[in-house]
């Protein structure tokens, strides 16, 4: 119970993960939660009602999740919901954690992704699982392309230049996750030009992170900021449009969109912080 559970930043592959691209997450050790003693939290006895209707009582205990929660146990920390930093993702690694069965905890891979996207769903309407896995494993994770969640070693300075920019207005993920699956489920001309504007830029931004190649990491990041502000203008606050693009810094988007954090890849300090505000460096 002393344990905590670190936000998490999916550097590339927001939306077109849950459609067969890759993702890579970082846990973000900077915000957390915890258990504490406290009064009961109605929401997660809500939680807990619903576990206990979705997942398997072989891999499950929802009983011992009530008995704690009702004994006075709550979760809190500092990731802030509706920001796109794994708040209900770290939720469900730290109940996890502490209440899947012996059997539950031998789960690794796919069956550990799936299980913890079962329980995600209650706020999230449709999850690929990612959040709580990397705030449960507490690891970079690459995610998707048809294989499964594997963790992976970063190197050695892999966050020179990101940075976050918080909006300052919280958004429903749900409604945006929709938005995206919905079309792209319906809308073939839709899903072409995501898996070759998005998806291909996500995948080739991930293979320049890991192979330390940042001429090609900026190049993918550009492609991907020209392109989201160009067909998902509407996910991007409306403050944030005439600064998007720089050739100091591109952003793109963090989570689902529509407000949170937004992910920035700089190559001069002073500039960013200059137009950009306060931002928080990874």
């Amino acid at each position: 119970m002393h344990r905590e559970y670190p936000a998490k930043v999916l550097l590339y592959g927001e939306h077109t993960v849950l459609r067969g691209g890759r993702g890579l997450a970082v846990p973000y050790t900077a915000k957390s939660l915890r258990w504490i003693k406290d009064r009961p939290d109605e929401r997660l006895l809500k939680f807990g009602d619903y576990l206990r209707v979705v997942m398997s009582a072989d891999l499950f205990d929802a009983d011992a999740l009530e008995d704690h929660l009702l004994d006075d146990w709550r979760l809190a920390g500092d990731i802030p919901p509706g920001y796109g930093l794994g708040s209900s993702g770290a939720v469900c690694a730290a109940i996890w954690d502490n209440f899947s069965t012996l059997s539950g905890k031998s789960l690794s891979g796919e069956a550990l992704r799936k299980n913890l996207a079962r329980m995600e769903q209650h706020f999230h309407g449709a999850s690929s699982g990612t959040d709580p896995l990397i705030c449960y494993l507490n690891t970079p994770i690459l995610l998707g392309g048809g294989v499964p969640p594997q963790t992976t070693r970063l190197p050695s300075g892999w966050n020179e230049g990101f940075f976050l920019v918080d909006t300052g207005q919280e958004r429903n993920a749900a409604d945006y996750i929709q938005r995206f699956t919905s079309r792209y489920d319906s809308d073939p001309g839709f899903a072409r030009a995501i898996d070759t504007g998005w998806t291909t830029s996500a995948n080739a931004a991930i293979d320049a992170l890991l192979a330390e190649d940042r001429q090609a990491l900026w190049h993918h990041t550009t492609e991907l900021s020209e392109f989201q502000l160009r067909e998902f203008s509407d996910f991007i606050p409306a403050g944030l449009r005439p600064k998007w693009t720089n050739n100091g810094y591109k952003l793109k988007l963090c989570g689902a969109g529509g407000g949170g954090m937004m992910l920035g890849l700089g190559s001069d300090k002073r500039l960013v912080e200059g137009t950009l505000g306060k931002v928080w460096w990874l």
